[in-house]
């Protein structure tokens, strides 16, 4: 495409929404003046036309023309009568106009309770009902925020949330709706806890006395009954408590008492214990070995030395010093030594060395685990001899992540995998997830979308079709298999639809015209003049369309099939046999103060493809001002962005609208006209079609 061209169209893009809002102010005028010629460029003409009970042929190879008509009966007999001006009516439809508020629910209304209409009220100030999800509180609801999620401060019922709803909204932690306070989730709407006075035996509590829990209560921090044998002393009622210790020769006995001199069992701190206290029987009241220590080697003694010191051979319990043996020999290279609760796993090992995490011995109450030199914070046990669990913040070898936190929003999910749609949370672009579930066919897609009509993908059970794209003059019609009587005009297929089968109203039940007629040209590779067109109809390319049938117009559309770079360049006219001019379309994305080819700049750079037909019509969906405006350069228009139906825009031309051709004799040879106001960028008019709703 030419640069400085492209530049010039960039710089009016501001000017489009003022184009749009103006060109919607027009209003409907009578008879609009032509000071043009007539006398265009026509390569494509002669046309056949056919009536109901007519048919004639004998035109040029390079079109072809088919015409239709209904006006005439076998008798010659109008099928329709009526006079005139009887009635008001709305000067586009032809029907009395809809008044929203005047107690009388009219087409297109839901409602229409007059005064009392308002958004407040059943019927709201538009005429639609008010019902819950639509943003308005209406009665009955205590709130309606119309968007659809229960988590929030309005419930998907139209209630305010509150504890006991079954709905966890904002200030709740959860939301049961049970009355139940044993169970997962309080009637407070709090995650059961211990320490929140409930017992809740699903959670595995088996007390709760709230702020008294604790390791010397009778209700213990993890809300276990305090027994015996637990390792917590529970004041007033255990003297002692070393757990799984307990027992004979430890400082703590069974029962949790204490294991204490004259009680004829021997605790680690006792030299001896024989439950007397007569002396010279080898122990004494202290419970201290009478003869050890008195430098003599008696009976029973496998030594004694005679001195204090357990640091040396001969412990002053005249044995020869171990380890084990209670006494710590540091130069024997012991760092501790337990005596009998010397263990692996205590706080003294077999081999009386002081635990420590990478020893590969698993210390109770202080160690989770000890792999040794295996250790290490991407491994089973942590370095810290933890166990390595989902959630810590350190990646397991079973791990995909770890980000040690609660949140399914970021990349790693409470699972400790790595966030993807079909994991069953729902993330950051993400709509839904509902993990194995989701499928191209079901509510939740395989992208992890919403289904919704017009994605491409069918609703199992929901839609019949979904071509991808909102045009409501294909085959599929709001994710709804097309047919003959749906109320929407299928283009390839249909010359009407007005949504029923009754025959008499204009449209039969094939939906082919009653009374009408309709010129269809196709194959014409009539070349649009490149650069050429300055306000004149002969400088444009013009298709004549010839219609044999004399009553009067009530409604026209126009469907084009055009090959075409650069569409902003393009003026598309239609003339009636009156010599009646309307302007359908001139230079989209360009605001033209005159109707002369060279006034103003730019224009939309995107493309219109014969393959992809426009429809313009009164009640088009999109100002033809605005085709392609939401295109990048060089997309097509309505293959790319769905926008296939247009109502008339004509910018500094002449007319209004389809309406200018209300009331005009239809027969006679229409032109239709195609003009481009710029060079470099070339194509050819392909088809046309015309169709005409005529008057009884």
């Amino acid at each position: 495409m030419r640069f400085e061209r492209w530049v010039g169209k960039g710089d009016l893009c501001a000017l489009v929404m003022t184009a749009a809002l103006a060109a919607g102010c027009g209003g409907r005028s009578g008879t609009t003046g032509v000071d043009e010629t007539s006398t265009g460029t026509e390569t494509g003409t002669g046309t056949d036309t056919t009536a109901v009970d007519e048919t004639s042929s004998g035109e040029p190879e390079t079109s072809t023309t088919e015409t239709a008509s209904a006006s005439e009966t076998g008798t010659g007999e109008s099928t329709t009568t009526g006079e005139p001006g009887e009635t008001d009516t709305d000067s586009t439809t032809g029907m009395p106009p809809v008044e929203c508020g005047n107690g009388v629910v009219e087409a297109g209304e839901g409602c229409d309770n007059g005064a009392d209409n308002g958004d407040g009220k059943a019927c709201k100030a538009d005429c639609t009902p008010n019902v819950c999800g639509d943003g308005a509180v209406g009665p009955g609801e205590g709130c309606d925020d119309g968007n659809g999620r229960d988590g929030d401060a309005c419930t998907n019922a139209c209630a305010v949330p509150e504890c006991g709803d079954g709905v966890a909204g904002l200030m709740e932690e959860c939301d049961d709706g049970n009355g139940v306070d044993t169970d997962a989730c309080t009637n407070a709407c709090t995650s059961a806890t211990c320490g929140d006075g409930l017992v809740q035996d699903v959670v595995g509590e088996e007390c709760d006395d709230e702020a008294n829990n604790g390791p010397t209560a009778a209700c213990t921090a993890a809300c276990k009954q305090a027994v015996c044998g637990d390792g917590f002393v529970q004041d007033g009622v255990e003297a002692c408590d070393l757990g799984k210790d307990n027992g004979p020769g430890q400082e703590c006995l069974a029962g949790c008492v204490l294991n204490v001199c004259g009680d004829g069992d021997r605790s680690p701190s006792e030299a001896c214990d024989d439950g007397g206290t007569e002396p010279g029987d080898g122990c004494n009241a202290a419970c201290e070995l009478e003869a050890c220590g008195n430098g003599v080697l008696d009976a029973g003694e496998a030594c004694d030395d005679g001195d204090a010191d357990n640091d040396d051979a001969c412990t002053t319990l005249c044995k020869p010093a171990t380890c084990g043996d209670g006494f710590t020999q540091g130069s024997a290279g012991e760092a501790c030594d337990l005596g009998p609760d010397n263990k692996d796993t205590g706080d003294c090992t077999l081999g009386c060395q002081l635990p420590t995490c990478g020893d590969g011995l698993v210390w109770d109450n202080h160690e989770q685990c000890d792999d040794g030199p295996k250790n290490g914070d991407e491994a089973w046990c942590k370095s810290d001899c933890t166990d390595n669990v989902c959630g810590d913040g350190f990646k397991a070898p079973d791990e995909e992540c770890d980000d040690a936190n609660q949140s399914n929003d970021d990349a790693c999910t409470t699972v400790c995998k790595n966030a993807a749609c079909g994991d069953g949370f729902v993330q950051a672009g993400e709509e839904c997830d509902e993990g194995d579930a989701n499928a191209e066919d079901a509510a939740c897609t395989n992208i992890c979308q919403q289904a919704e009509c017009g994605d491409g993908l069918v609703l199992a059970g929901v839609e019949e079709c979904d071509d991808g794209n909102p045009i409501d003059t294909d085959a599929c019609v709001q994710c709804q298999t097309a047919t003959c009587g749906d109320g929407f005009l299928r283009m390839d297929t249909e010359q009407c639809d007005d949504g029923n089968a009754v025959a008499g109203d204009g449209c039969d039940a094939t939906c082919k015209l009653e009374l009408g007629a309709q010129v269809k040209l196709t194959g014409l590779g009539v070349a649009v003049p490149d650069g050429t067109y300055k306000g004149q109809l002969a400088q444009m390319a013009c298709v004549n369309l010839n219609v044999n049938n004399a009553n009067k117009v009530a409604d026209v559309t126009l469907q084009v099939g055009i090959t075409h770079t650069w569409v902003g360049d393009l003026v598309f006219k239609l003339v009636s046999p009156d010599n009646k001019v309307l302007t359908v379309m001139s230079r989209p994305g360009n605001t033209e103060p005159l109707d002369d080819g060279v006034s103003g700049s730019g224009g939309d750079s995107s493309n219109i493809s014969k393959d992809f037909p426009v429809l313009f019509r009164d009640g088009g969906l999109k100002n033809a001002e605005l085709m392609g405006n939401t295109l990048a350069d060089g997309a097509t228009v309505c293959q790319a962005d769905g926008a296939c139906d247009y109502f008339p825009n004509h910018g500094a031309g002449p007319g209004l609208s389809f309406a200018d051709f209300d009331g005009i004799a239809a027969k006679g040879t229409w032109k239709f006209c195609a003009g481009d106001r710029a060079g470099s960028d070339a194509g050819t008019i392909d088809s046309v079609t015309l169709t005409l709703t005529l008057m009884p």
